[in-house]
């Protein structure tokens, strides 16, 4: 097979393929064709693609025979139109806000698969590309706090006086939140976290964390069947507001990672709630560029409201760009080969597996989920 890797967009250091995994589809007999500085950003150098056995190219006439295309972000227009009839794309498209890209695929008859859409089960953990993302950006969500926050993290004793410890609050205890958790109690931050799913209760106190949330009925199923929380009813919303502002005021650091799948983010943190915050406290909004958990988040940005600085992280794994390249690139690697007859170096698709019917998006010229039709 052939396997095209073009260079992803200025504002992402992020390439779809590490030279570890170059060396084990080139020692599998396929071709690797690298676009020149698609890893410049993570600190892959062209030489380095070369050692592992990549071709680089400079000519985008290169994916006219490409078999697959790897990306970490949905390609341009301009670039699909280069891509031949039934050949594979496999990147995070974001389908739910990338229509336009979606029915360019379907026109241009490229299979094409989401990696976000990966089911949440078993079989498919080492192919979850928000797991292995999400992670990173719950650490680097507390390093990024740190370093605005202008005060230390941990309690300290010294001979001038003691340092209280900061305190922490996570927002949403998924993948990134639990992670930003364990980084903040590895700081010495005394941590509290909250999440409309019961289930997190435990996940939360095995890391130090104290767990604060809204007991209701409703929190027995607030969990999707892909291990995802549900949007809650308005009672509940109203119930939850309450709780945060009894909590919020008290807190040097919020961390919010509150997300529904194909839906915009919770609105949890409102206008007079970073105002009852102590000036200098921080609000990490990784949900920004899905509306944000904060209402006075804007992404990209760092905000100041009444002493609060509020960081709407866009794109922040782009930020540690080599560990995240290489960890996306392991669950590319794993997905393509759950496409291919490893015998034959040919694609062998089992159309009805679970993996498969989740993450497919176009397909013989057809959008094959609905809700990506408008």
């Amino acid at each position: 097979m052939k396997i095209c890797i073009p260079k992803e967009d200025s504002n992402e250091l992020r390439t779809a393929i590490s030279p570890e995994i170059v060396k084990k589809l080139s020692g599998s007999g396929h071709e690797i064709f690298v676009e020149t500085n698609a890893g410049s950003g993570s600190n892959f150098d062209d030489e380095i693609f070369i050692e592992a056995g990549a071709k680089i190219y400079t000519d985008n006439s290169q994916l006219n025979t490409a078999d697959f295309i790897f990306r970490v972000n949905a390609p341009s227009e301009d670039e699909i139109a280069l891509y031949k009839e039934n050949s594979i794309l496999i990147a995070s498209l974001n389908p739910y806000n990338n229509s336009e890209i979606i029915k360019k695929l379907e026109i241009q008859k490229t299979t094409s698969f989401a990696m976000e859409l990966m089911p949440r089960i078993t079989r498919a953990q080492s192919m979850d590309v928000l797991s292995s993302q999400s992670n990173l950006a719950g650490y680097q969500a507390v390093i990024e706090a740190s370093h605005i926050f202008n005060k230390a993290m941990p309690m300290m004793m010294t001979a001038a006086g003691t340092i209280a410890p900061a305190k922490v609050m996570v927002f949403g205890a998924g993948v990134a939140g639990l992670q930003a958790i364990a980084t903040a109690k590895r700081l010495g931050a005394i941590v509290s976290a909250t999440d409309v799913r019961m289930a997190a209760k435990e996940q939360v106190e095995s890391l130090g964390g104290k767990f604060v949330m809204v007991e209701t009925e409703e929190d027995q199923d607030a969990e999707t069947s892909g291990g995802y929380a549900k949007e809650m009813s308005e009672e509940f919303k109203v119930k939850q507001a309450e709780l945060i502002s009894k909590t919020i005021s008290s807190q040097d650091i919020v961390i919010c990672t509150a997300l529904i799948p194909g839906k915009k983010a919770p609105t949890l943190i409102t206008e007079e709630h970073v105002k009852s915050m102590k000036p200098g406290s921080v609000i990490i909004d990784l949900a920004a560029e899905n509306g944000g958990n904060c209402v006075s988040t804007k992404v990209g940005e760092t905000a100041v409201v009444d002493g609060v600085s509020i960081y709407g992280a866009s794109n922040i794994t782009s930020s540690i760009s080599q560990d995240a390249s290489a960890l996306y690139s392991k669950n590319l690697f794993n997905f393509f080969n759950l496409l291919i007859n490893q015998e034959s170096n040919q694609v062998d698709i089992d159309w009805e597996d679970e993996i498969v019917v989740n993450t497919l998006i176009t397909k013989d010229g057809k959008i094959i989920k609905e809700e990506f039709m408008k």
